[in-house]
């Protein structure tokens, strides 16, 4: 109709009425509103909605009954919708053919067979609280929200976007009738499928995204889905584009490449998609069931439970030997050359080793002292023989200052006449408990070789002989640290300080901070241990020995005092002998300088036992770490294994956390240790995260970063914070063993949480094919150092005190790609991810990419990273071009993203 002239439209009474430009009608109450008003002024109904006619309606109930009838037919009719909601001079009328249709929303709910009054009532938007909204509306007229209820596919239809089914793929466009109508393919209830609601079990029709009944939402297998090679959004099967960038499925060929093995980098990210998609949903499949929660029990309580358990053990063992008559011989760790030496051909100890029992052996100056396995245990009962385990030794006289902790490490209190025993020791991180016989090396006289303890107790050497047939030998034992013998001895969290800090001291390493921590430590009855003149030390040992010192030697902590100012430090030589002869030792003329009351309260206790004391200073130089263990018997503890993956097909594997009430926790992750083992095994870089967990794990894996240890090659990294009430998810990575050998043998690990309150753990979680590249962007944007490469473009950088590096690459231009290479090729004792130092990348628009991870490669070297970033933007998403060498320049990746290295380098959508 022609502007500024009227029309005359009729009413709901039958009457006709004149309307002019400046006017509109209310489809809802009729009356005629001023055009200045977008709502009318009656009913308050919006100016643009969708009434249906009574011929509309008497139409859609004659076809909902004809659908029912012919339930097996197909229909041929069309779908026409109006969505023409145009002021009346605009007005254009629906083809009434077009009405014979039948609705894809009708056919969702024609399983009530019958039509209610209520089909005609309003409903309120949950959104904006609008209450006139048509029941047939799926959306609010007012501000869009979706309709409350089960969703369907078609709900949530806009112009221009795929609608997906399993049959067909159809594609809605409002230009497709002059009308401004949608026109969709017929699709019958005949040619649906339905799933089942695990819920509920509720059959529901193929194009629902919810259970109609309870509103559980359909779960779509990994085998229906593909993800866009661009913004990594998984898509349906059916569809041809991406729903989120509408990049399409699959990209051409380009014939100009040259050999097979140098096709688009898109087709080979594609295929490995595809192949990823298959093999990570097989494996998840099968671990999904072995998802438990447990909760995490008192420490004093596990323990009882397993000393009643190897009770049982050791009476059925000593059942035995007196139905049969014999003395108790350990098979498993015999009286043999094997247990003895790692390579019995190269034996250690050129002494003739003889193995006897107790009652075999001598003890000079305590012939008439009777056997026993523990005579009130004293640290100064230890005495180290001819192996070089001064770690353990140092470990086990601190315990020794606790008479009960060494008791619940022998689980056999008396003397057995049939020689069994029973130690309970913690392995790498897992509570064992090991059966031994008392049959001990001696020399040819009849004395003890190894370790033993005076007043002719047995404590030490059965312990002993325990830890040697836990790690192999008794040869293994050679060489630690007393970090090592204070988890194995008490399975409780134990850290390192850290003495000698290279360069600068930062706050870990401050003298005023690490004397604070172990005046709190001693004032908590936690057990501590010194190393001397090892670790990154260049130690003289003539220095050290006219100090009266042993370099590379562990010492035990017995006190820390504040006495007028001064601050001292009391430690023991394991070996009973060699005592500081510094400032502060025996007869010292620093004692003279302080009253007689504090000098008789921290004299030592004389240098035959090897105990002194020491100023603090004097620790710092000629020491480089301290090894604290802390013990709190009122502390709960639970214990998860694991297996880090050696590529992406292996699937990661991570611990959800539930916490009730506030708390504090120390997390702790181990890896196997090498001790015993072949010598070429080489220690992996450990770090443990901790985030929230987020309430769409399949659109992003993990939630904000919470805490984290250091990444660090050591046997084990702790991690301490203070936790409130939420769900957090924990996840344990290493990388330098990461690599593309299919048959590579996963190392395993152990998480242990122990926590001041109970909580509960739930292992395996391994549904979340991205989590370790969420993981690490996450981690590198909380903690990394930021550089703006240009505006729009951030690169995240992990190095200092990170056994390596990470870079992660930030792109958040609109409609353009950023092309980077990072070189790393200067750096040494470095292993990389990518399988080399130097990489070429596009990172999409408004996506993360971690570029690169460097590891630590041997650790008894140091190691260093020299990183170059070059960078450029693309309009849109272009491969590297000449970036990349050769056959690659239609490459998006170089090396190009494997399988292998997919859920780990893989571009990863910004939201």
């Amino acid at each position: 109709m022609a502007q500024g002239f009227a029309s005359e439209v009729k009413i709901a009474n039958g009457s006709v009425v004149s309307v002019t430009p400046a006017q509109w009608q209310c489809q809802r109450c009729t009356l005629l509103n001023s055009d200045q008003f977008h709502r009318c002024q009656v009913c308050e109904s919006p100016r643009r909605m969708r009434i249906p006619t009574l011929s509309d309606v008497e139409t859609d109930l004659s076809l909902r009954s004809n659908a029912v009838a012919t339930r097996g037919g197909q229909s041929q009719s069309h779908i026409i919708r109006n969505n023409s909601n145009s002021p009346i001079s605009g007005m254009s009328l629906v083809n009434s053919s077009a009405s014979t249709a039948l609705s894809i929303a009708d056919l969702q709910t024609e399983r009530k067979q019958d039509i209610s009054v209520n089909d005609m009532e309003e409903w309120q938007c949950l959104s904006c609280t609008f209450s006139c909204n048509p029941s047939f509306a799926k959306t609010c007229e007012t501000c869009g929200s979706a309709k409350p209820g089960p969703l369907l596919m078609t709900d949530l239809v806009k112009e221009g976007q795929m609608v997906h089914s399993n049959y067909q793929t159809r594609i809605v466009n409002g230009n497709h009738s002059n009308t401004g109508s949608t026109v969709l393919n017929p699709i019958t209830t005949a040619a649906r499928g339905t799933w089942d609601c695990p819920i509920c079990t509720f059959k529901n029709s193929d194009i629902s995204l919810a259970c109609a009944i309870c509103g559980q939402t359909r779960c779509v297998p990994a085998t229906e889905t593909w993800i866009c090679l661009q913004c990594t959004l998984e898509n349906l099967s059916s569809d041809l584009v991406c729903n989120a960038c509408q990049r399409p499925r699959e990209e051409r060929q380009d014939a100009s490449r040259g050999p097979s093995q140098a096709n688009s980098a898109l087709s080979d990210r594609a295929r490995f998609m595809a192949s990823l998609s298959v093999k990570s949903s097989e494996s998840i499949s099968k671990r999904l069931g072995q998802h438990h929660g447990q909760e995490s029990s008192l420490v004093e309580d596990i323990r009882r439970i397993e000393e009643k358990e190897a009770s049982e053990l050791r009476m059925a063992i000593i059942s035995h030997c007196k139905t049969h008559g014999d003395l108790f011989v350990d098979d498993q760790f015999p009286p043999a050359p094997k247990s003895l030496f790692q390579d019995p051909k190269i034996p250690f100890c050129k002494h003739q080793i003889y193995w006897r029992r107790p009652h075999q052996i001598i003890s000079r100056n305590e012939m008439f002292l009777p056997w026993v396995v523990c005579r009130t245990p004293l640290p100064e009962d230890i005495s180290q023989g001819a192996l070089g385990n001064c770690w353990f030794l140092s470990a086990l006289a601190v315990l020794a200052e606790k008479r009960h902790l060494v008791e619940h490490l022998v689980l056999t209190d008396s003397i057995s006449s049939e020689g069994v025993y029973q130690v309970r020791l913690c392995k790498d991180g897992l509570w064992k408990t090991v059966i031994i016989d008392d049959l001990l090396p001696c020399h040819a006289n009849g004395e003890l070789i190894f370790s033993k303890a005076r007043r002719k107790q047995l404590w030490v050497p059965l312990i002993e002989k325990a830890m040697a047939k836990l790690h192999g030998s008794y040869e293994a034992l050679v060489a630690g640290k007393c970090i090592e013998g204070l988890s194995t001895l008490t399975g409780a969290p134990c850290e390192s300080i850290f003495l000698q800090g290279e360069g600068n001291r930062d706050e870990e390493t401050c003298p005023d901070v690490i004397w604070a921590k172990l005046l709190s430590c001693r004032d908590l009855k936690f057990l501590m241990g010194a190393s001397c003149g090892g670790g990154t030390m260049k130690a003289n040992n003539e220095e050290f020995s006219q100090m009266g010192l042993r370099a590379r030697h562990a010492y035990s902590i017995l006190d820390v005092q504040d006495l007028e100012g001064n601050k001292l430090i009391q430690l023991r030589n394991p070996w009973g002998r060699f005592s500081w002869n510094g400032k502060w030792s025996d007869g010292s003329a620093a004692w003279q300088q302080v009253s007689n009351e504090g000098r008789n309260r921290l004299i030592a206790r004389g240098d035959e036992h090897g105990v002194f004391w020491m100023e603090f200073a004097d620790l710092i130089r000629f020491f480089d770490s301290i090894d604290i263990c802390k013990i709190r018997p009122d502390w709960h503890e639970s214990r998860i294994t694991g297996l880090f993956p050696c590529h992406g097909l292996q699937v990661a594997q991570a611990v959800k956390l539930t916490v009730q009430e506030t708390t504090d926790m120390d997390l702790c992750l181990f890896q196997q240790g090498s001790r015993g083992e072949s010598v070429n095994k080489h220690p992996v870089d450990l770090c443990l995260v901790v985030l929230q967990e987020t309430r769409h794990p399949q659109q992003v894996s993990v939630g904000r970063l919470v805490a984290h240890s250091p990444r660090q090659l050591h046997g084990c990294v702790v991690c301490n914070h203070i936790f409130n009430p939420g769900e957090y998810l924990l996840v344990p990575f290493a990388f330098g063993h990461w690599g593309d050998e299919l048959e590579s043998k996963q190392p395993g690990y152990v998480v242990a949480v122990h926590s001041a309150k109970q909580v509960t753990v739930c292992d395996s979680l391994c549904d979340r094919q991205y989590v370790l590249a969420d993981t690490l962007i996450q981690l590198a944007i909380a903690r990394g150092s930021r550089e703006q490469l240009r505006p729009g473009v951030m690169a995240y950088t992990l190095m200092s005190g990170w056994a390596g590096s990470i870079f992660v690459v930030e792109n958040v231009l609109p409609g353009q790609a950023v092309h980077v290479r990072c070189d790393c090729s200067q750096s040494s004792n470095v292993v990389s991810t990518r399988g080399t130092l130097e990489t070429f990348d596009v990172v999409p628009s408004y996506h993360r990419q971690v570029i690169m991870i460097l590891s630590h490669l041997e650790r008894s070297q140091p190691y260093h990273v020299s990183r170059r970033l070059i960078h450029r933007t693309v309009r849109g998403y272009q491969p590297l071009m000449d970036w990349a060498p050769g056959l690659y320049r239609q490459a998006f990746h170089y090396p190009e993203i494997s399988p292998h290295t997919g859920p780990l380098h893989a571009p990863r959508l910004v939201l």
